[in-house]
C-alpha cells in the first residue's frame, strides 16, 4: 500500500510540475509582450494613446465633479463612486502602458511623439473639463463666468512656494479657449 501512494504521490508531482513550468512559461511570454512592445502597429500605438488618455482625463472630469458637487448626480453617486474610480484608475495605468509603448517606439521620431503627446494633452484637457462641468454644473458647456474662474490651470510661485494659478475664462473666451484646444490637437496629430 505505502508503494501505491508514493507511487500516486510522484506522479502527482511530476504533473504538477510539468503543468507549473507550462504556466511559467506562459506568462513569462505575456509578460514578455507587455514589457517588449514592438508589436504594436502604429494605428494602435495612436489610438490606443490617445482613447486611453481622454478616458483617463473624463474620469479624472467625473470624479473631480462628483467631489466638488458634493451631492450625488445622476451619473456618479455614493453608490457607484468606487466603480468610476477604479475605472479611472484603471484607465490611468493603461494611459501608462501606452505611453510606455510610444516612447519606446522606434517607427516614430522624437518629433513625432512630441506631437503625439501634444495632441493627447490638448484633446484630454477638453475631455476633463468638459466631463467635469457636466456633473458639477449639469452642463459641460457652461461658460459663464463664474463658473469659469479656474479654467486654465498652471503653476506659479507666491511667497517662495508653488502653488496653482488660474486664468478665467468667460461666454466668448471660454468657447475660444476650449475650440483652440481642440484644433491645436487636430493640427498635432497630422
Amino acid at each position: 500500500m505505502k508503494k501505491l501512494v508514493m507511487l500516486i504521490l510522484c506522479v502527482i508531482s511530476l504533473y504538477v510540475n510539468s503543468a507549473h513550468a507550462n504556466v511559467t512559461s506562459s506568462v513569462k511570454t505575456k509578460m514578455g509582450n507587455v514589457i517588449n512592445t514592438e508589436w504594436l502597429e502604429q494605428a494602435t500605438l495612436k489610438w490606443g494613446m490617445i482613447g486611453s488618455f481622454c478616458a483617463y482625463q473624463s474620469l479624472n472630469g467625473i470624479t473631480d465633479g462628483y467631489h466638488f458637487r458634493q451631492e450625488d448626480t445622476y451619473l456618479i453617486n455614493g453608490g457607484n463612486y468606487h466603480a468610476f474610480a477604479t475605472a479611472q484608475r484603471t484607465a490611468g495605468i493603461v494611459t501608462g502602458w501606452f505611453g510606455y509603448a510610444n516612447f519606446k517606439n522606434t517607427e516614430q521620431s522624437w518629433k513625432g511623439k512630441l506631437r503625439r503627446l501634444g495632441w493627447n494633452l490638448c484633446w484630454g484637457r477638453n475631455c476633463m473639463e468638459w466631463a467635469y462641468k457636466g456633473v458639477r454644473y449639469k452642463n459641460p458647456f457652461d461658460y459663464s463666468s463664474k463658473r469659469n474662474e479656474h479654467a486654465i490651470v498652471y503653476l506659479g510661485i507666491r511667497d517662495g512656494k508653488i502653488t496653482d494659478m488660474y486664468i478665467g475664462t468667460g461666454p466668448v473666451s471660454g468657447p475660444l479657449v476650449d475650440v483652440g484646444f481642440v484644433l491645436v490637437g487636430w493640427l498635432l496629430m497630422k
